[in-house]
């Protein structure tokens, strides 16, 4: 049994909706056809990679690039370090720390010692007989005492000794005064301290030709405190470990 269909109408690919844009919707003057559409998504996709990279992926690309060139730097130190500079940077730092050496025992054959203290009696009384001063009282402390306070400056304390010597004196201003540079000439480190004057004879005046004159100097009682001064440096405190350092020190070894 054979069945057939027949019709008489054929199949016409431009009859229907296909291709007709009456349905597409439209915006700025735009009608978006699926053609149209696709292409909007791709722009939008390319403008969607463009923003990530300038916004993600640059900074992270200069990052880079920085911690590239600072290796290469780093590594073009290294290589001079190794090249033979580093014995040069020895070198001198060896000669720095001698110069600091030498520098160091000058510096402290300025202070006082127990040594070239022993004559300070007979000096200081060359200095009074050489400018016609009277010393009354010489009086030194028994002991050295360690400078607690800034009186000698900030760096000072904790970190110097002093001997006290008391003095009363007795002369004009003149002497005093020359009696003062001969004492700062002396080797050991001196500081004059607490120096109080008065009057004990005051200077006469007489009349001639109507005009007030000064006869001799008034003579003055000076006490001062004289302090030797003793170097007791104290030994710079190492820096504390780093955390790391620390933390490896204080872990026991692996067991075996």
């Amino acid at each position: 049994m054979t069945t057939s269909f027949t019709t008489s109408d054929e199949f016409d690919p431009q009859d229907g909706d296909f291709g007709d844009d009456g349905d597409s919707p439209k915006a700025f003057g735009i009608t978006f056809t699926p053609k149209v559409t696709g292409i909007a998504i791709g722009v939008g996709g390319f403008l969607m990679a463009g923003y990530l990279f300038y916004s993600q992926v640059l900074p992270v690309w200069t990052e880079l690039s920085d911690l590239n060139k600072q290796k290469q730097e780093k590594q073009a130190q290294l290589e001079q370090i190794n090249s033979g500079e580093l014995d040069q940077i020895i070198a001198s730092k060896e000669n720095e720390l001698d110069q600091a050496k030498i520098l160091k025992e000058d510096v402290l054959k300025l202070f006082a010692t127990d040594q070239n203290l022993e004559t300070l009696l007979l000096d200081v009384n060359n200095f009074t007989n050489f400018n016609d001063i009277k010393m009354t009282s010489y009086v030194p402390s028994a002991e050295k005492e360690k400078v607690g306070d800034d009186s000698l400056g900030s760096l000072a304390t904790n970190n110097f000794q002093v001997k006290t010597y008391n003095l009363d004196l007795e002369g004009n201003f003149t002497q005093l005064q020359l009696f003062l540079q001969d004492l700062e000439r002396l080797q050991p480190l001196l500081v004059v301290q607490n120096l109080n004057t008065s009057t004990i004879d005051p200077a006469k005046y007489l009349l001639e030709n109507n005009q007030l004159v000064t006869v001799g100097n008034p003579k003055l009682k000076t006490t001062i405190t004289v302090k030797a001064v003793f170097p007791d440096l104290q030994p710079v405190a190492p820096p504390p470990p780093a955390e790391g350092e620390a933390k490896g020190k204080g872990e026991s070894p692996p067991a075996k």
